[in-house]
Order: C-alpha cells, then sequence, then structure tokens
C-alpha cells in the first residue's frame, strides 16, 4: 500500500511540473511574439509538447497504467522541450534589445541621460556595487 501511494503522489507531483512548464511555455510564447517566426514556431511545439504528455498521462492512476514506449515518449519530449528552452534563453540572451534586459531600469536611463545631473539625496544610503 505504501508502494502505490508513493506512485500516486509522484504521478501528482509529475502532472503539477507538468502543469508549471505548459504554463511557463504559454507565457513564453505571449512575450516571443515580437520575436522571430522561428522562435514562435519553436515555443509553440514545446507547448504542444508538453500538451501531449499532459495528455498522455491525465489518465494515469499509476505508471503500470502506461506504456513503456508511452513513458519514453515523454522523457524524450520534456528532454526536448528542455534542450529547446533552454536554447531559447540563450537567443534572447544574445538578441533581445538593451531595455528588455535592462527592464525596471531602462526609465531611470532615458529620463535621466549622463549630461543631467540627478538628484543624488534620494539615494543616500544605497550600497553601491563596483
Amino acid at each position: 500500500l505504501a508502494a502505490l501511494q508513493v506512485e500516486a503522489r509522484t504521478l501528482a507531483m509529475l502532472r503539477g511540473l507538468l502543469r508549471q512548464l505548459h504554463a511557463a511555455c504559454t507565457r513564453l510564447a505571449a512575450g516571443a511574439r515580437s520575436l522571430p517566426s522561428s522562435v514562435q514556431e519553436t515555443v509553440g511545439h514545446v507547448r504542444h509538447g508538453v500538451e501531449g504528455v499532459q495528455a498522455s498521462l491525465s489518465r494515469a492512476r499509476s505508471f503500470h497504467d502506461l506504456s513503456g514506449l508511452v513513458l519514453a515518449q515523454s522523457r524524450e519530449t520534456v528532454t526536448w522541450a528542455q534542450l529547446s528552452i533552454d536554447e531559447l534563453l540563450e537567443y534572447v540572451g544574445q538578441h533581445a534589445p538593451l531595455p528588455w534586459l535592462v527592464g525596471p531600469f531602462a526609465p531611470a536611463l532615458v529620463e535621466y541621460p549622463e549630461d543631467v545631473p540627478v538628484e543624488m539625496a534620494k539615494w543616500e544610503g544605497c550600497i553601491t556595487v563596483g
């Protein structure tokens, strides 16, 4: 009985991780709209693959309900998704416009060009790095 509980919990954790991965892919797809179509297609393929794995595991009550082929394909799909996301993150890191990477600091860079003095009183007590 303990082994069945462990297996059920493991399946539940796996489904939870797949939901998180799918949610991340959905957010990534929304953010990739301004990227090249090849990047958008890759994100779509990854999301579709995760949906397939979710569908395969959705009806299983134990790993014995899944064939070896389904488990192997699921493992391959998740591994491929991980590699694809790693490649996408590397692409974004190398090709993203500076404001994407600077984020909330971009307005300060625009509002306070180097030749305009900045009110430093508001920064008193802050730790400087570098």
